[in-house]
């Protein structure tokens, strides 16, 4: 099923993009990303970029469906349980999580006139993703002061690879070819346990 929705996504790029109605465009930006439903995280500083088409139906609506990668994770510290210090002289924990994703996004777009050379875009859909690589960091300091750092696969002991969400965003665009805007991705696949990504981003375009 999983496989499936992925290569339906990837025939569609295909099929629209023999329409001349259609325009390219090339986007890079930051985010900061968490997960849902894990405790009191932190969130961790990452990037996002990619290459999109848009394909509008008349001067307002329209589809935008893309191929980005992009980074996810979390940060978190805090202090191991008495247990585990006393069998293994640790005192507090210090992890950095970082997963990095093939992400398709296929949104649906509204934009509008706000003066003659800037153009407001709304848009919201979702997104299946893909996690191709990562690495979990911990700095764990230990009872005598002295500190020990780990690293381990973001993808080990049983993390799902497959993500899928909702997604949104609100660009302001200049002059049909460059933009500034805002996304966000919520994700709706339990990644491990009860964890789902959650991803706010900052992105700047380029329309060929």
């Amino acid at each position: 099923m999983k496989k499936k929705l992925i290569t339906t996504l990837l025939l569609l790029l295909v099929c629209l993009s023999g329409y001349s109605q259609i325009s390219w465009n090339a986007k890079a930006g930051v985010n900061i990303s968490n997960t849902i439903n894990s405790g009191d995280v932190d969130f961790k500083p990452g990037y996002q970029f990619g290459v999109g088409m848009d394909y509008y139906f008349n001067d307002h609506w329209g589809i935008q469906p893309s191929l980005m990668l992009i980074s996810k994770g979390y940060k978190i510290k805090g202090d191991y349980p008495p247990f585990i210090n006393k069998s293994e002289q640790l005192k507090s924990y210090d992890i950095t999580d970082n997963k990095v994703y093939v992400e398709l996004p296929l949104l649906l777009t509204y934009r509008f006139n706000v003066s003659g050379k800037y153009k407001l875009i709304f848009s919201g859909g979702g997104y299946v993703g893909y996690g191709i690589a990562g690495k979990t960091k911990n700095t764990a300091t230990l009872l005598d002061g002295s500190t020990r750092k780990e690293k381990m696969d973001s993808f080990s002991e049983g993390v799902e690879k497959f993500d899928t969400g909702l997604a949104a965003g609100a660009t302001l665009e200049y002059k049909e070819k460059c933009s500034i805007g805002l996304s966000c991705d919520f994700g709706l696949q339990s990644t491990q346990s009860t964890f789902k990504n959650r991803t706010y981003g900052l992105i700047f375009g380029y329309r060929f």
